[in-house]
């Protein structure tokens, strides 16, 4: 399941969209979305219950403690409301330590109300988990036991408990049907309320899982799941996606920090997870580059342009000490020579500018002898920094090998700082004691390498 998070109008729009005709309890649903491009001269035109009075207007960019945050304002007039998205709009503002550009808003009627109850659907393994409380709105997270959770087991029907005042239980059985028939693993509405016998969504949160979309095509339409905020998606990024949606095979990447000095280009998603883990508990965090997977038995030709992608990436700081640990596990079925043979020619392409770049490899499968030899000569030849290690080296040491190189701080003096700061860092740093050590000149080694 991969959830991601969607924006609250595309929330509402899928509830109204696909409330059952027979379903009681359909919550009053109007709103209009705003979008970098839309007119807001024109939007009375189509939208004409914008100038029935109060409305309220709320930045829709997916982070949440908008009201506490200042980005909900209750106008008195579209003219009102216009102007403050106007203020706002394109506007770049930091939340948390994340800045991005505030382009989508969200206006729905003002709603006069005097209670405001809290509903969430979660899912585990085998229940899906009702959460309810009475007393809805900000700072719900303090709550603890005032919030009551019923556990649905999977096909079953949720039975409701009777502190959820009955005028509410039809619109929760339908919303709670929703959740699960639209695959949406996570769906908040705080506060929800009830005025005049009608019930309002006034702030709606929700996640999809991207991995049913194959089976939401009618439902969700033609619904693009957005990035978070403040995430923009590179041409490198873009056309690693497009790649990955073309092949058969899987090639992911996402990057993290462009100024970062530690690349990968890890087999197999379990293994790109260890690395990514094992490079985080010996380096700052902010040294990690990017997290890239590639794994299926790609072809030649599509490793070695998701290996230019990448090396597009490190060109750009080509004035500093980098590394790229190419690992994995040891494949089934990948053909390690013909996927570094893909490698090999990035390398080629690309050999005039990653002269600060080090490489780290350890990789096992099918032909892997062959295809270690071949990497490492072709870096010898390019006079490219590279050590090759098959199986008889752990992957986690490899990484204590790329930290070494970049002269970081050592480990145990990170490990010391995050501990200060009440985090959790899972793995010690490994101990190796091969004959290996990061100099500055290239440095061939042989395959298998030289014992200790």
């Amino acid at each position: 399941m991969a959830q991601k998070p969607i924006r609250e109008a595309q929330a509402k729009a899928l509830i109204a969209a696909n409330w059952p005709s027979d379903q009681p309890g359909r919550p009053e649903i109007r709103f209009a979305a705003v979008d970098s491009g839309t007119d807001l001269n024109e939007l009375p035109n189509s939208q004409p219950w914008l100038r029935n009075g109060k409305i309220v207007v709320k930045a829709d960019e997916m982070f949440g403690k908008r009201g506490k945050l200042g980005y909900v304002k209750i106008a008195e007039n579209w003219e009102e409301a216009a102007s403050w998205i106007s203020d706002y709009r394109g506007k770049d503002v930091m939340i948390g330590e994340k800045v991005g550009k505030l382009n989508n808003f969200l206006i729905e009627p003002f709603v006069e109300h005097t209670s405001e109850y809290y509903l969430a659907f979660t899912c585990e393994r085998e229940f899906d988990v009702i959460h309810f409380s009475v007393k809805g709105g900000m700072d719900i997270e303090t709550q603890g036991d005032a919030i009551k959770t019923i556990r649905v087991p999977l096909g079953s029907s949720p039975e409701l408990i009777n502190t959820i005042p009955l005028s509410l239980q039809p619109t929760i059985q339908g919303l709670f049907q929703l959740f699960r028939d639209l695959d949406l693993p996570y769906l908040e509405f705080n506060p929800i309320t009830e005025v005049g016998g009608k019930v309002y969504l006034l702030d709606t949160v929700s996640r999809a899982d991207t991995a049913a979309s194959f089976r939401q095509t009618k439902n969700w339409g033609n619904m693009e799941v957005p990035l978070g905020f403040g995430t923009e998606i590179t041409p490198e990024e873009l056309r690693i996606k497009e790649m990955d949606e073309k092949s058969g095979s899987s090639l992911k990447f996402v990057l993290l920090n462009p100024n970062g000095r530690i690349w990968t280009m890890v087999a197999g998603g379990g293994a790109s997870i260890i690395y990514a883990d094992a490079i985080t508990s010996q380096a700052d965090p902010k040294e990690l580059a990017n997290y890239g997977e590639w794994s299926g038995n790609p072809t030649t030709d599509e490793m070695e342009a998701y290996t230019s992608e990448i090396l597009t990436l490190v060109e750009r700081n080509a004035d500093k000490e980098q590394v790229m640990i190419i690992g994995g596990g040891i494949a089934n079925f990948t053909d390690i020579k013909k996927t570094f043979a893909g490698v090999i020619k990035a390398l080629k392409k690309h050999q005039s500018n990653i002269k600060n770049l080090k490489i780290f490899v350890r990789r096992a499968g099918p032909n892997d002898e062959e295809g270690l030899k071949a990497l490492q000569a072709a870096c010898n030849e390019l006079g490219i920094f590279c050590v090759t290690y098959g199986a008889e080296l752990s992957m986690t040491e490899v990484v204590g090998m790329a930290v070494e190189a970049l002269k970081l701080r050592a480990a145990d003096e990170f490990k010391e700082e995050v501990n200060s700061e009440k985090l959790i860092v899972n793995s010690a740093p490994p101990e190796f004691n091969h004959n290996y050590k990061p100099v500055d000149s290239i440095a061939p080694t042989t395959y298998p390498p030289s014992p200790a």
